[in-house]
């Protein structure tokens, strides 16, 4: 054994090993934990392990709506602070909000402070409304368009961090078109509870219980359908809370418990000071939870939602509190759910199809290419084991495509070792030794096992740039499956023919 086939023979064993210990987790998750270092256990996707699969269209203009009524609570404050009286702001739709003053003398006064604290503003007109004067903005097409897109954005974010408190392995949640998002929960089979945790708004405010009912108020009602007189102003947000929590009370009741981020806690201890003998209001997608009245006040940082919750209930509602609030309602477009039973039928397809694809390659191969074939055969069987290795590495999820490229990658991986093979013939028939024939044939048939698994390493990587779904999953083991196919078509196979004679009775090579 010559010492560079010594050194080759060292760096196979070495990628062996590292492919088996990248397989541990997959193949023998019980005996080594979850806490394994080198990689993940490959998880199976929505078609081969069953689960919940939603698609959900976000309404982006009730995003611009909110956007613009948050403008207006602004200028309400703005205007106060000026000593100017509103009476009421409001967004009217998607692309104009109204400011209605006191009286018509105050009305260049507040357009005047509107212009200079609200430049993307612009002035439309001016009515009257008896004494009073009401003035309508509106704000240019590029912003609602800019903010719908950030809605999408936030929407993903948002739904991601729900779903990852549900602890599902590998959920897929990707935009899909314009203005949806697709979800798929692998594993998961509560497809109510998934809509009701993951689909909620989750609009969080305080505000305090309006003394009067005017044009300032608001109504809103209960749970239990009472009816609540709010001020229209809102004193604080979701964005306040840092976490909620389930604590349990006596008889067996319960309720959430909020923690407040530190500037949270601050506007929530002037709320309380300024306020104290009113009651404030804890409203939550325009539902009343709870009025508690304002005792003394609240300086820890903390409050605390309660109701008749059901344990499920109150879990629930922490559980869209600590991942914040959606910027605009979703709608459910399509949904369904994949069963365990059918996940196995479409496993065992695809296990089959690269059986026989395998049986019947290490079949033609062995009659035709004789002792060769062999080498061919144990090729195609360790790039199949590096190619898993590959995919627990970077923590994949094996769908059915993925499965579909297993099976093409191993019918295309066979045709490296055909050039190859037919190079050394051709040197054979030549007259060449057998060392001279296998260096030929491995020489000469370089360039074109190279040029073509880059045009197959191309059409991966382009199909997982502008793919989505199951058509990323195919081009990730498209493109895995042509740089282990190279590997060991050209290293693996010639280390074959240095190790063994592969000679015939005649003593020639058995190709």
């Amino acid at each position: 054994m010559t010492p560079n086939l010594r050194q080759r023979l060292i760096a196979l064993a070495v990628v062996i090993i590292a492919a088996l210990l990248l397989l541990a987790p997959t193949f023998l998750r019980e005996q080594v934990g979850e806490e394994w270092p080198f990689s993940k256990p490959i998880s199976l996707g929505l078609d081969l392990s069953g689960g919940v699969h939603l698609v959900y269209e976000v309404l982006t203009p009730e995003a611009v709506k909110t956007n613009l009524q948050q403008t207006a609570n602004s200028i309400r404050a703005q205007l106060r602070t000026e000593k100017i009286a509103v009476i009421r702001a409001k967004a009217l739709d998607t692309n104009s909000l109204e400011v209605v003053v006191l009286t018509d003398s105050l009305a260049e006064r507040a357009r005047t402070k509107i212009a200079d604290e609200f430049k993307d503003l612009t002035f439309k007109e001016k009515t009257q409304e008896g004494e009073r004067a009401r003035l309508v903005y509106t704000i240019p097409a590029d912003r609602a368009q800019n903010i719908e897109r950030q809605a999408i954005v936030q929407a993903v974010e948002t739904l991601r961090n729900r779903v990852d408190q549900f602890g599902v392995a590998e959920p897929l949640i990707q935009t899909v078109g314009a203005n949806r998002i697709m979800l798929q929960m692998p594993g998961f089979s509560d497809i109510e509870r998934v809509k009701k945790v993951v689909g909620s708004v989750a609009k969080l405010e305080f505000r305090l219980v309006s003394e009067r009912r005017d044009e300032g108020s608001v109504l809103l009602k209960d749970r239990g359908g009472a009816s609540y007189n709010l001020e229209e102003n809102v004193m604080m947000t979701g964005e306040a809370v840092d976490d909620a929590r389930v604590e349990g009370l006596a008889q067996g009741k319960v309720e959430v418990t909020l923690k407040l981020t530190s500037d949270g806690a601050r506007t929530f201890r002037q709320i309380t000071s300024e306020n104290v003998g009113r009651q404030l209001a804890i409203v939550l997608d325009n539902v009343v939870y709870s009025a508690p009245v304002i005792q003394t006040a609240i300086t820890q940082g903390s409050a605390s939602i309660s109701g008749s919750f059901t344990l499920d209930e109150a879990q629930q509602l922490a559980i869209v509190l600590r991942a914040g609030a959606l910027p605009a309602p979703l709608k459910v477009a399509e949904e369904r759910t994949v069963g365990p039973s059918l996940g196995r039928e479409s496993i065992k397809s695809g296990i089959t199809a690269i059986l026989a694809g395998f049986g019947g390659i290490m079949l033609f191969m062995c009659v035709y290419y004789r002792k060769a074939g062999w080498i061919a055969v144990a090729t195609l069987a360790l790039n199949l084991v590096l190619i898993l290795a590959c995919l627990s590495f970077f923590g994949a999820t094996l769908t059915l495509p993925g499965l579909a490229g297993l099976a093409l990658t191993i019918g295309m991986a066979v045709d490296s070792n055909v050039i190859v093979f037919e190079r050394i013939r051709d040197e054979l028939k030549n007259g060449a030794s057998r060392d001279a024939a296998v260096q030929g044939g491995y020489d000469k048939a370089w360039s074109a096992i190279l040029d073509t698994n880059i045009t197959g390493l191309v059409s991966g990587l382009l199909l997982y740039m502008f793919g989505t779904g199951p058509i990323r999953g195919f081009a990730v083991t498209l493109s895995i499956g042509v740089l282990t196919t190279m590997f060991c078509a050209v290293f693996v196979s010639r280390i074959g023919f240095d190790y063994f004679s592969l000679k015939d009775k005649e003593g020639k090579l058995a190709i």
